[in-house]
């Protein structure tokens, strides 16, 4: 049976590989650390660089003027969403005058027995108010349906609306190369980056980063330039037509993103 010393013996060269292989874990901790803490103070906006204009237009000028002239171009189109609502409004009260004037048809053809008229003449009566009631909004959802469909017959609205789609998504590159560029550089972000953003989340930036892109991307398209505030003024969506639609969704949709940032 082995002595104490021998099973010391035995077992010192596995303590002492394990001890070395902790002293260098714990040096690649340390600088993984480091490394770290540099990353978070550049994905902050605490550079030591110069500041950064994330907004400037310089060199992106067709992407900017594509971007705009979608923003005019939507201006009288319809969301796609609005308009299948107002489509269904229209559908509801052509189906409701249907029904009534059947009703009507089926009381003018003869005789019936006199329950089954009373039933019909208030069933009628009943689809006649509805009729009334809804003749209004229905009439004006049909006429900016017709307006909607003479807009989208226009050739320059067409094109500017597909050269949208494709510069939308070349502001979104931009916005992700700007971003890189100011964060491989060490600049100072602006301040309502750091307000709209907050710290680095971790151990994770990747949800962050996104959320950086989107909004960068956002102020570009839009032509937002408030120091301050990340998103500028809160777009409404009340007009139904794309180009208001479009924004109200993406600002809420970053609002989500940012929201989620939150500690």
């Amino acid at each position: 049976m082995p002595t104490e010393k021998e099973r010391l013996d035995e077992v010192e060269p596995t303590v002492a590989d394990l001890v070395a292989t902790t002293q260098a874990l714990t040096a690649d901790l340390g600088r993984v650390s480091a490394r770290l803490l540099v990353l978070e103070r550049r994905l902050s906006g605490a550079g030591s660089g110069p500041d950064e204009d994330l907004d400037s237009v310089d060199g992106i000028a067709e992407t900017v003027a594509a971007l705009r002239a979608a923003w005019d171009a939507e201006q009288e189109l319809l969301a796609d969403s609005v308009r299948a609502d107002l489509r269904a409004e229209v559908a509801e009260y052509e189906s409701l005058k249907e029904q009534r004037d059947a009703g009507m048809a089926k009381l003018s053809a003869g005789r019936m027995p006199r329950f089954e008229r009373d039933a019909l003449q208030h069933e009628v009566q009943n689809l006649e108010w509805r009729v009334t009631a809804q003749e209004s909004d229905a009439m004006a959802a049909a006429q900016r349906l017709a307006a909607d469909e003479l807009a989208a017959e226009e050739p320059w609205r067409a094109q500017a609306v597909v050269a949208g789609d494709k510069a939308r998504q070349e502001v979104l590159d931009i916005a992700r190369r700007r971003l890189e560029r100011a964060l491989a550089a060490d600049t100072r972000l602006p301040l309502w980056f750091r307000v709209g953003l907050g710290e680095i989340t971790t151990p994770d930036p990747s949800r962050w980063v996104e959320a950086a892109v989107a909004l960068v991307a956002y102020r570009l398209e839009y032509g937002v330039t408030d120091p301050i505030a990340p998103l500028g003024e809160v777009p409404s969506a009340s007009s139904g037509f794309a180009a208001w639609v479009r924004r109200a969704e993406a600002h809420t949709d970053i609002v989500d993103q940012l929201e989620s940032l939150r500690p």
